[in-house]
């Protein structure tokens, strides 16, 4: 490394995770729920009382660090156990809320030559704990390496007018989408809406294209295939099923 390397994608890992008696899943669990929260926190998707929470399937997650299902409920399980993470079920069909908790940051003292040696105190910002990150140095504002977010990401939220930040899909995690977005795929296209992500994913991925709305691109897609299963006016369907005649 060199004073002008640039660093990867990185997920934030507090320090206080080391020392806690739980999985190292759910320590990485964590901090990828960590990472989604800034994300949420910087588009401003909060609830009625300020919380900045977070929409994350089950499905992405275990793909994300390649776990299987019952690996990463149970990593969910001990973080909700350990005070780190609040569910909240949102109703029938509706995906859960996940809370990221943060836990309180303790007041801390030096000594500062400028004030003839004589310590100042520095308070973490009066702000909700969950979800948020505190830089105690900077006496509120939050520092670069805690405002990661891939460009790209950044990009595509800017859509996000309503204030809710989309989340990443697909099989190369590169199509975007709004909780009202996803809901309405899966209600206007039941068991294909998955089909159309990856096959969006993919597209992108190969192609490098990209989009203004990637909802209204799938149904621009899904309207193409209808119109093409459409039998033709004029001509005759002469298929048949094995054992018929004509």
């Amino acid at each position: 490394m060199t004073a002008e390397t640039e660093l990867p994608a990185y997920l934030p890992y507090p320090r206080f995770l080391l020392k806690m008696d739980i999985s190292h899943t759910a320590k990485l669990l964590y901090a990828l729920l960590l990472d989604r929260s800034t994300l949420s926190q910087k588009n401003g998707w909060q609830d009625s009382e300020g919380r900045t929470y977070i929409v994350y399937p089950i499905a992405e997650i275990a793909e994300m660090l390649d776990k299987g299902y019952t690996t990463i409920k149970g990593a969910l399980n001990e973080l909700d156990a350990a005070g780190l993470l609040e569910r909240r079920r949102m109703g029938f069909s509706a995906a859960n809320r996940l809370y990221v908790k943060v836990p309180p940051i303790p007041v801390v003292q030096f000594s500062d030559q400028l004030t003839d040696k004589k310590p100042t105190l520095i308070r973490a910002g009066n702000r909700p704990t969950d979800s948020r990150k505190t830089d105690l140095m900077t006496d509120g504002k939050p520092s670069p390496n805690q405002t990661n977010i891939n460009n790209l990401i950044e990009s595509q939220t800017k859509r996000a007018s309503e204030g809710q930040p989309p989340a990443a899909y697909g099989r190369y995690k590169n199509v975007f989408l709004s909780d009202a977005e996803l809901m309405e795929l899966e209600q206007d296209f039941p068991g294909k809406w998955e089909y159309y992500l990856d096959r969006l994913s993919c597209h992108i991925a190969s192609t490098g294209k990209q989009y203004q709305n990637h909802a209204a691109t799938i149904y621009k897609w899904a309207q193409e295939d209808a119109a093409k299963e459409k039998p033709k006016k004029g001509i005759p369907d002469y298929s048949f099923k094995e054992g018929e005649s004509l």
